[in-house]
């Protein structure tokens, strides 16, 4: 799919979801300059704070939109697979790691980390689902 953007909707996905990547660096490091410098507190800090997943929340909502509207179900059945991949792997991880700090004492695993955690599981997830159907 991102190799070869054939259909207007993978194009349309690729650009938005492309677009949400700048958007969440400048929100994220608006919030934290905007907390650290601007001392914010109450519901200043959470409105800051949440700034930085609406790109996110986008992001997963053009891929609902991408789903529905695209019209090769073979294309939507593999990033099906792939995003289910994804969150299995995201699962099992984040399972894991809460077992360890319980019971092993490891660091605490930041929350942030669990949407990078994701993408890295889809896009291990994506050369094993082509590989299946060639």
């Amino acid at each position: 799919m991102f190799c070869g953007i054939k259909s207007p909707e993978q194009r349309r996905l690729t650009v938005r979801c492309w677009m949400s990547v700048p958007l969440v660096v400048l929100f994220s490091l608006g919030a934290a300059a905007g907390v650290v410098l601007g001392h914010w507190h109450g519901w200043a800090a959470y409105l800051v704070a949440v700034l930085p997943a609406l790109p996110i929340l986008w992001v997963i909502y053009e891929f609902g939109v991408y789903l529905a509207h695209e019209k090769d179900e073979f294309q939507r059945m593999l990033l099906a697979q792939c995003l289910l991949g994804g969150i299995g792997g995201t699962l099992a991880t984040t399972t894991i790691w809460g077992f360890l700090e319980d019971f092993a004492h490891v660091p605490r695993l930041d929350l942030a980390w669990v949407y990078p955690i994701f993408w890295l599981f889809v896009l291990v997830s994506w050369p094993v689902v082509w590989r299946r159907y060639r």
